[in-house]
């Protein structure tokens, strides 16, 4: 029989993590990065194969990944230049008026990945300890915006409201780094 030392199965730390001590790093997006107020580390599933058995169908360890979307929200500044630049790199993959539009414009970031790599980026979700210091980094790979949401013009609020968008990632995969 094995016995358990209580001593090793202690935590290490006991600060809890804030879900105000982040920082997004958008190579494509400088703007945006900048004006980020949320951003949601996505959630994880694993497949469930199923084996058959004269009695039941036993559940079994799955072989497939699915990430959920990556999604964030950013303040709006002035001249919606923050907003434009995902509107822009949208165009640049959708090319809603011609042909002449696919990858029409140069990444911000000038890194030339090659061919259609073009059009994926990298985004960088980096944690922040209470003391605002890189705890560990959450690397998201390949990722495209499929999503971007509207903005509301209103003359019935009676304090001023700051506008925020709402932007959507697909992606390959994401990892964790430590920092």
């Amino acid at each position: 029989m094995a016995t358990i030392d209580a001593l090793r199965r202690q935590p290490d730390g006991f600060d809890y993590a804030q879900n105000s001590q982040f920082k997004v790093l958008l190579g494509i997006f400088p703007l945006t990065e900048y004006f980020t107020t949320s951003a949601t580390v996505p959630g994880v599933g694993l497949g469930v194969a199923a084996m058959a058995t004269p009695f039941i169908e036993r559940p079994t360890v799955g072989d497939t990944m699915t990430f959920e979307d990556f999604t964030m929200t950013f303040m709006v500044d002035e001249g919606l230049k923050n907003y434009q630049e995902i509107f822009e790199w949208m165009v640049n993959i959708g090319f809603p008026k011609s042909h002449t539009q696919f990858k029409a414009k140069d990444r911000v970031d000038n890194i030339k990945r090659g061919g259609e790599m073009d059009l994926y980026s990298e985004i960088t979700v980096t944690i922040l300890s209470s003391k605002n210091n890189p705890v560990l980094k959450c690397n998201i790979h390949d990722a495209f915006p499929t999503a971007l949401s509207g903005l509301t013009y209103t003359t019935q609020e009676t304090d001023t409201t700051y506008l925020t968008a709402d932007v959507t990632f697909t992606y390959s995969c994401y990892d964790f780094s430590n920092v």
